[in-house]
């Protein structure tokens, strides 16, 4: 899913950070300006399967580039 950002970064929403917020609150943070997105505007459990989608995309780049090392 393409989505742009407020500081025009666009991409694949999958690619943002994602995060837990102090609160205990689940969102994905734009690499380009740091606004974060809840995924307030999917459904509870949509948005859970995006964010642990980023989550996994991201722990397997972080592989990638450790064993590359």
């Amino acid at each position: 899913m393409q989505e742009v950002c407020f500081c025009g970064r666009s991409g694949d929403v999958r690619d943002r950070e994602p995060i837990v917020d102090d609160d205990g609150r689940r969102g994905l943070r734009c690499l380009g300006c740091g606004h974060l997105d809840y995924l307030q505007w999917l459904g509870e459990e949509s948005g859970l399967l995006l964010w642990s989608e980023a989550r996994h995309r991201r722990e397997l780049s972080q592989e990638r580039r450790y064993f590359a090392a």
